[in-house]
Formats: structure tokens, sequence, C-alpha cells
């Protein structure tokens, strides 16, 4: 496998939370490296213990570091394209580790392609779901870690209509697995510069194409398309 896309990544320009040099980005995109190539069942399990306990996640502590974001794409290339099945094993059971894993206090955040302040959870979730067939493809665990992201929906909408009661009824796409409404969510809204709000999302329908039709109640901001709901809870997710 290609380590292109390790060092594709600028890891200096993403923060330690801790600051300690155990939690370095960098040692993440080494551990990486490692396990990548490793050719043992000691140079793999080496690899991976150092992703378990470096600015990728603190497994004793159960804690996830905003280096995980970049990490996910490249550790899902391993579960689909590892050169052993070790490996592909060890990186499954790491992308596991880091959705059941809380944020440092005030690092549970990262900015995406879609949008920036996303919580961090709902941002490995997004790229673990666009791997479906891969994991699926991965028996029991791959499931496993599918249906755990499956919790860290979202919704991006599409069309609004206001209604006279001043409620909101909008066409969405949904992504994932949302509570049977009422729930809550956090809505950020275009350009994405703006503090983020809180809503409730009364009713919900959805087709089997993941297609959406949502009742909101009053916001505080106007909901345009290409904003996006978050589960509340996630953005709450700290250690």
């Amino acid at each position: 496998m290609s380590l292109d896309a390790v060092d594709a990544v600028n890891w200096s320009a993403i923060p330690n939370p801790t600051a300690h040099p155990s939690d370095d980005p960098e040692r993440v995109a080494h551990a990486l490296r490692r396990l990548t190539v490793s050719t043992t069942a000691n140079e793999t399990g080496d690899a991976a213990s150092l992703l378990a306990d470096s600015g990728f996640i603190c497994s004793h502590a159960g804690m996830v570091f905003p280096a995980a974001y970049a990490a996910t794409p490249i550790l899902l290339d391993l579960v689909e394209h590892g050169r052993r099945t070790r490996i592909k094993d060890a990186a499954l059971g790491l992308l596991c580790d880091a959705l059941f894993s809380l944020p440092p206090a005030g690092h549970n955040r990262v900015d995406t392609p879609h949008g920036i302040s996303s919580p961090l959870c709902c941002a490995i979730a997004r790229l673990i779901r666009g791997r479906h067939n891969a994991l699926r493809a991965h028996g029991r665990f791959g499931r496993q870690v599918l249906t755990e992201a499956e919790l860290h929906w979202q919704l991006t909408i599409e069309e609004t209509e206001l209604q006279p009661d001043g409620a909101l009824t909008a066409i969405a796409v949904l992504e994932g697995t949302p509570l049977p409404p009422p729930t809550q969510a956090e809505l950020h809204v275009p350009p994405f510069d703006q503090p983020y709000a809180t809503v409730s999302i009364e009713d919900l329908t959805v087709d089997s194409s993941g297609a959406a039709c949502i009742q909101i109640e009053r916001t505080p901001t106007k909901i345009i398309p290409g904003s996006t709901l978050y589960a509340a809870e996630c953005g709450f997710r700290e250690h």
C-alpha cells in the first residue's frame, strides 16, 4: 500500500490537546507508516499499540484526539487494501476505539470539506459510512463499526418551506440513523462562520434512498439549503 496518503497530511498543523510529546500528531503519522509496511505479527502489534497510546487515541483513558480525523481515511484504506489480514484487523479495531472514545475538552470539533466545527465523532463516522461496502465485507466486526457510525447521523438540507406557525418543513438527505423524534439537533448554516444553534426536529419521515422530510420548531436563525444538522448530543461529547 502507498504511503502517499500519510505524507499528504500536514500533521504539524493538527493540534496536540495535551502538549505532551507522546501525543504529537507526527507520532500518529510515524505509527501509520509502521502499520502500513509491517510484515510480522510483532511489527503490526507494535504499530497498533503506538496508535492506541499516541495522538490518535489514548486507550487507557478512552480519549480520542483531533488527529484521528486525518488518520481515519488511511486506516480505512488499510481495512480495504491492507497487505495482511492482521493489518486490516488492527486498523478496524483502532477505528472502533476512535468512535467509542471521547475527545478532550475544547478539542471535540474539526473542520471538514463539508463545514467547519463539525463534531469530531460525526466527522469520523461520515468517513466510515463512506466505506460501507468494504466494512460490510469485513464480517461481524466491520458491521459493528458501521452500526456505531450510523448513530452519529447528519441531515443536509436541500429545500425549505416556512409554515404559518413559524415551524419549518424541509427536504433533506439523511446519513445515519437518528433517534425517533422529537430529537435535538445541532444546526450549522452556510457559510458556517456563525455560531451553531440547537433546534428540535419534531417529525421525520425517510424513504429507502435516504431522502427525508423533517419538521423543525421555530429556529433562532434562518435555515437555507446546504445547512447541516447533527445529533445535538455529539456536540457535547467531551472527556
